[in-house]
């Protein structure tokens, strides 16, 4: 029977959720069921066999409400295979530093559980898309685009792998 896996994640302007779409679509071409919704928008995780959890960074955290999110379902968590995803400006250069830095994002997603996977992605700038405070004080900063599509879609594929092999 095939896997039900929710990929939930926090966005503010709408890359965290075009990553997460791509790693959904790897997966279920891997054979999974997937639902893909924004982390507010999840009532429960009873039901799904695999959870992936991924978030924006903003000010060098994850956003509250993928915190929120964590904290409200830590415990079903605990029984999921579980693998965590952040997408950040930070990654935009893969050095050993700015992996480190990375890392330290994702310590409220790693104080949950030690994940089958963790996937540090870099993340973009779309002057259009930034409406909020944060994203009206990036205005100086040239817009960009860090994703790396090929390295999301093989994570998507691995981290499928990883759940259920």
């Amino acid at each position: 029977m095939d896997k039900r896996i929710l990929i939930t994640y926090g966005t503010v302007a709408g890359s965290t959720e075009e990553v997460a779409r791509t790693i959904g679509e790897e997966m279920q071409n891997a054979g999974a069921l997937v639902e893909i919704k924004p982390v507010e928008d999840v009532k429960s995780v009873e039901g799904y066999d695999g959870l992936v959890v991924g978030s924006a960074v903003r000010m060098f955290h994850l956003l509250g409400k993928t915190r929120r999110f964590l904290r409200k379902h830590k415990k079903a968590l605990e029984n999921l295979p579980l693998a965590f995803f952040v997408v950040c400006l930070t990654m935009g250069e893969e050095t050993p530093e700015n992996i480190e830095r990375a890392k330290g994002y994702a310590k409220p997603m790693l104080g949950v559980k030690d994940p089958v996977s963790l996937g540090l992605f870099g993340g973009c700038i779309d002057h259009e898309k930034l409406t909020d405070f944060f994203g009206k004080s990036m205005k100086s900063v040239p817009e960009q685009d860090h994703r790396d599509w090929d390295k999301i879609r093989a994570w998507g594929r691995d981290t499928h792998a990883q759940m259920f092999d």
